[in-house]
């Protein structure tokens, strides 16, 4: 009876092991794809697809935000570049302690094929997955964001983060 109980409770445990397996993005962005990307160290920029704006932080002086339009192929490639980064695998924010000081934080709102996800993580103590995240966010800055002339209108940051 003591292996019954047993080998019941090891079966139990496998088959939670496998329902945990991390949600993939489709090969294919689909034509519903938007997001709004807060990121950071107080998480202020925010590249917003469903209101075509763009917001920057500015340290001491709050925030700027323009309109910012991307075209169908930018959507495209952030979409890939979302998908190439695993960001739905992307480990969640946890609190607590942290490995480095200041560090990014990011909140993300993404809708795929009718399915609205809210993530949220940050790169307080460093990962292959989160060092991948943060190579993906700087080349989505300075392919598409940082050479629009909209971004470019936009005040320079005062002050800085310790």
């Amino acid at each position: 009876m003591r292996k019954l109980g047993f080998y019941m409770m090891l079966l139990f445990v496998l088959s939670a092991c496998n329902s945990t397996v991390s949600e993939e993005l489709p090969e294919e962005k689909p034509d519903d794809f938007a997001f709004s990307l807060k990121y950071g160290v107080t998480a202020a920029n925010e590249l917003n697809t469903y209101d075509d704006t763009y917001t920057k932080d500015l340290v001491e002086d709050g925030t700027a935000t323009t309109d910012l339009v991307l075209s169908n192929e930018e959507m495209k490639m952030i979409y890939e570049k979302f998908r190439n980064a695993d960001v739905l695998g992307l480990p969640e924010e946890q609190g607590g302690s942290t490995c480095m000081d200041p560090y990014n934080r990011y909140e993300l709102t993404m809708t795929v094929d009718g399915e609205e996800y809210n993530l949220k993580w940050d790169t307080s103590c460093e990962s292959r997955a989160l060092n991948n995240w943060e190579e993906t966010r700087i080349s989505i800055d300075n392919e598409m964001i940082d050479p629009k002339e909209e971004y470019q209108s936009l005040p320079e940051p005062n002050g800085g983060y310790d």
